[in-house]
């Protein structure tokens, strides 16, 4: 299947894969395909691999040049490492709030315990009036002597 491009075929001008194409491009492999698939983008499939010509990543204004290229490159590097510092930044806050959480179930686990030792306390001293203390005596020692 060669498509032509003023009077060449597609398949005789030097090509590139879809791969060496985001390179050369800046854009996605999906992007690429897209562009392909809507006929946007002329290519030509040899040995089971989409080909498409330099010729026509130039003519449809495609190419990232090289100051362009490595200042593209260099973007999408920096911003790489910013969303890197940004993912390991926010590992120690959710370290940190991991920490608070056991703690937080640590503490309402003793006050639950605690709960139920003053409840099975209060259950106890229900049946009783009053405490009767074993020095005291019911009546005084001077009626006792008589």
């Amino acid at each position: 299947m060669a498509v032509s491009v003023d009077r060449v075929a597609v398949s005789d001008l030097p090509a590139v894969d879809v791969a060496q194409a985001t390179k050369l491009t800046g854009l996605s492999k999906d992007a690429i395909r897209g562009r392909i698939r809507r006929g946007a983008l002329a290519s030509d499939v040899r040995d089971g691999r989409q080909l498409i010509p330099l010729a026509e990543l130039c003519r449809q204004g495609l190419l990232v040049e090289g100051k362009r290229y490595r200042s593209v490159l260099e973007r999408a590097e920096s911003l790489e490492a910013q969303l890197r510092a940004a993912l390991k930044s926010r590992e120690k806050p959710q370290q940190e709030l991991r920490e608070s959480q056991e703690t937080v179930r640590m503490v309402w686990a003793m006050v639950r315990r605690k709960d139920q030792e003053l409840a099975r306390l209060l259950k106890g001293r229900e049946g009783r009036d009053r405490i009767r203390w074993p020095w005291r005596r019911s009546a005084s020692p001077a009626a006792e002597n008589g």
